[in-house]
């Protein structure tokens, strides 16, 4: 009897201090002219789980256009800048009308030791036309200061790095982001159903374009 006491005893221990220990996710994002890739790790102790990675390869060049269709990349760069504009424009719906829920979700994580260890942003970007770039350049850091900042406010974001950068001399588009949060065990059914809430409610404004 002693020894089923003891046994049961060691194994509730090991269950408690495995709950006791964090969780830590990483997750990170690269795009540029060559490729796409996002990963996610997961952390426990001393492992690490590559859940996510994930690299989309470029598209094949296209066939070269003839002489008198020499002027269709000017034009398709500014239909890029136009394609920007508006996907970060939907990013900031999608923000407005799911910030509330998001609020919620982080300010009970933020009361129950979560931690945002790390968020870091590293954009580059530039189009053809420099006014292009400009007004890019107020819609970008309006965005995403914006969303950083309301991140700040409702949760325990410890360390923060924002680097936009327009270029005006050369067309390019570069973004390296991420983020290293830190969950305990306890919490983590309750804040995946509050995410899938929100995911569910993102697809759903998708849908109703």
């Amino acid at each position: 009897m002693a020894i089923a006491l003891t046994i049961l005893a060691v194994l509730l221990t090991l269950i408690l201090v495995l709950l006791v220990l964090p969780i830590r996710i990483y997750l990170d994002y690269k795009k540029d002219e060559t490729k796409n890739e996002a990963s996610l790790i997961l952390g426990y102790a001393f492992l690490k789980f590559d859940i996510l990675n994930r690299e989309k390869k470029p598209k094949a060049e296209k066939e070269k256009k003839e002489p008198e269709e020499a002027e269709e990349p000017e034009e398709k760069q500014s239909d890029s800048f136009e394609e920007k504009r508006d996907k970060v424009s939907r990013y900031i719906k999608i923000f407005e009308e799911t910030k509330d829920d998001v609020a919620k979700v982080l300010d009970y994580t933020a009361s129950r030791a979560v931690v945002i260890e790390k968020i870091y942003t590293d954009i580059e970007f530039g189009f053809s036309d420099a006014m292009h770039t400009g007004i890019f350049t107020g819609v970008l850091n309006g965005f995403v200061y914006g969303v950083l900042g309301f991140i700040h406010h409702h949760s325990n974001l410890r360390d923060m790095k924002v680097n936009i950068q327009p270029n005006f001399e050369s067309p390019c588009f570069k973004v390296d982001a991420g983020c290293i949060v830190r969950l305990k065990n306890v919490h983590i059914i309750i804040v995946a159903i509050n995410l899938l809430k929100i995911l569910r409610k993102i697809r759903k404004i998708e849908r109703s374009k």
